[in-house]
């Protein structure tokens, strides 16, 4: 059955495409277009237009009502014969691969067995009786315990209605702009209501005789299976007077006593081809399965020996449908499922290649950025640019990298034409010597501003010394491990020379208030000086606190990191003869400590 509707479903489609032509019509559909965008979400997909939103706005799509009609049988303890079934339903897209379907299905089914049922099968159904605990067989007054029934039945009325979830397993297509086939997988859950009879008794209200329907006749050859159910529909009438058995455990019952519906809950499942014949049209091949916890569908719950079965029983509808869509095309798209996702991004994609002609790209200075965002259109050959095309000079020193041998100078040093930082060497203990009451360092000779007293090398421009800094990590006063190499050779120079003094300079960055920034400054030279007391044993009276805070920068309008770190420092030097140490600042909470000098 199955097979031949498919064959029609085909067949049918490629005659409306041939017979038909305009029916074909294009359904590459672009979503995105203004018109069909949902009100809420215009202002996102403007937004999306000038590329501040990643994505656009959701299209409206048109609702399809659909109608379907096909095969309807039970798969149970009784052998299925031909049964039909018609369904409508309403169905509305929730995104591109899912859409929710509401739907009602009426179907009609019967069957019958071609093996003989004993008296076992048919519990507490008239013309059939059973104890009430359900074991014991009782003597019924039309069929005796040896006589041969063939289960039957019509289940005349079947109604379901259930909520379906309908996936869309095909939607995104990579190479091509429409989708007009649709294989979709189908997930539902609903209620059934149904009755079953039996044809049990003849016109005058008799049992039937079935005892010689099967004589000389092999149930397990398939031409005498179909022998035995012609004979036995020459002995039944085809009325279906008696109500099959009714599974008191179902959700609840109602009608008439011989003609009560059962009704039951139910999970379906199933699977959909459907193709787009025109935006406004459909047509699908669909199967859907009903499971529901109830062995009772085809009014049988044994088997032919009376043992009950352990199986429930099933319904299936092959249904052919027409789907109609719904809705003015000038506001919306066809059902979303049938539209590719991607067909939007693709046309946008394709756009942007059709208006990028070669002058959008030329580029005359030949610096890799396209002269329509080119901010230095003359660059010089071999220069490196930034993404706006202009020359890149790191360091900030005047040299561009292309031309800068040393094109990350530390900060604060005058550089040479070819960029390179004019750093002071630092001075090492080797090179300084005392000759009489002068200060000798290398070549240099510094003469003192006060009398021997003082020690000497204590004055004149001996405060040009080249002593190195250290630098510190964000708000922090403790020392880096790098810094204390550069403080040996501080040490090296006082314990050499035990009458020098040392102007110890803190400052910060350029970040945070005045008294914050005193208060670090204060606590980075207060380390300092604490370490070289502790560790080289100078004592305390040798050295002149002096502080900055962030008044003097090394780069003042420092942004970068590595700016602020320049300027995160103390800095050392030899005091003059009349230098003091600057007072504590005022406490600045969470950022003070008790010193001692």
């Amino acid at each position: 059955m199955l097979s031949k509707i498919t064959k029609y479903t085909l067949g049918l489609t490629l005659a409306m495409g041939t017979l038909f032509p305009s029916l074909q019509a294009q359904v590459a559909v672009n979503a995105a277009e203004d018109q069909f965008i949902k009100t809420p979400d215009t202002t996102q997909h403007a937004e999306w237009r000038k590329g501040k939103q990643q994505f656009p706005g959701k299209p409206r799509d048109m609702w399809q009502i659909g109608i379907g009609g096909g095969s309807f049988l039970v798969s149970g303890d009784v052998k299925s014969q031909f049964g039909w079934g018609a369904s409508l339903h309403a169905r509305k897209s929730i995104g591109y691969a899912l859409s929710l379907r509401m739907e009602y299905m009426f179907g009609q089914a019967r069957g019958l067995n071609y093996q003989a049922s004993s008296l076992g099968g048919f519990p507490t159904v008239s013309p059939f009786s059973i104890s009430a605990d359900g074991q014991t067989i009782s003597q019924p007054d039309l069929y005796g315990a040896g006589d041969l029934f063939y289960a039957n039945y019509k289940m005349p009325q079947y109604h379901a209605a259930s909520l379906q979830a309908v996936i869309n397993l095909n939607n995104i297509r990579f190479h091509k702009p429409s989708n007009k086939w649709s294989v979709n997988a189908i997930l539902g859950l609903g209620f059934n209501a149904y009755q079953s009879f039996y044809d049990a008794l003849d016109g005058n209200g008799a049992a039937y005789d079935f005892r010689n329907v099967a004589n000389g006749l092999d149930p397990a050859v398939m031409a005498d299976r179909r022998t035995i159910r012609d004979n036995i529909k020459g002995i039944t009438d085809g009325k279906y007077e008696t109500q099959a058995q009714i599974n008191d455990k179902n959700l609840f019952t109602f009608g008439s006593d011989g003609k009560k519906y059962s009704v039951t809950p139910f999970f379906s499942t199933g699977f959909s081809f459907e193709y787009l014949v025109t935006p406004r049209l459909s047509i699908a091949l669909e199967h859907q399965v009903f499971f529901s916890a109830d062995d009772y569908l085809d009014g049988k719950s044994r088997k032919e020996n009376g043992s009950l079965t352990s199986n429930t029983d099933i319904a299936h509808y092959t249904s052919l449908r027409l789907g109609f869509h719904i809705g003015k095309k000038s506001k919306r798209v066809q059902p979303l499922w049938f539209i590719n996702p991607l067909n939007s991004p693709m046309q946008d994609i394709a756009d942007l290649k059709e208006k990028l002609d070669d002058e959008w790209f030329k580029d005359d200075d030949k610096d890799g950025v396209p002269n329509k965002i080119d901010e230095e259109p003359n660059t010089e050959p071999l220069a490196m640019v930034n993404t706006k095309g202009k020359t890149l000079d790191s360091d900030k020193d005047g040299v561009p990298d292309h031309k800068d041998e040393e094109p990350f100078s530390p900060p604060g040093f005058p550089v040479n034409e070819t960029g390179i930082a004019q750093v002071p060497k630092p001075i090492y203990p080797d090179q300084v010597k005392v000759d009489g009451h002068k200060l000798v360092i290398g070549n240099e000779t510094f003469e003192p501003a006060c009398n021997p007293a003082c020690g000497g090398g204590a004055g004149g421009n001996i405060k040009d010394w080249y002593l190195p800094m250290i630098h510190f990590n964000l708000d922090k006063y403790d020392l880096r491990p790098e810094a204390y190499t550069q403080i040996r050779h501080v040490a090296d120079v006082m314990q050499k020379y035990p009458n020098v003094k040392i102007v110890v300079h803190g400052h910060t960055d350029t970040r945070a208030n005045d008294g914050y920034n005193d208060m670090l400054s204060y606590n980075r030279v207060m380390s300092t000086i604490d370490y070289l007391k502790t560790n080289y044993k100078i004592d305390g009276s040798r050295f002149i606190v002096k502080i900055d805070g962030k008044r003097d920068n090394l780069i003042s309008s420092a942004k970068a990191d590595e700016e602020h770190f320049m300027n995160r420092r103390v800095e050392f030097y030899i005091a003059e003869g009349d230098e003091v140490s600057q007072p504590r600042p005022a406490e600045v909470k969470g950022n003070s400590r008790k010193w001692k000098y």
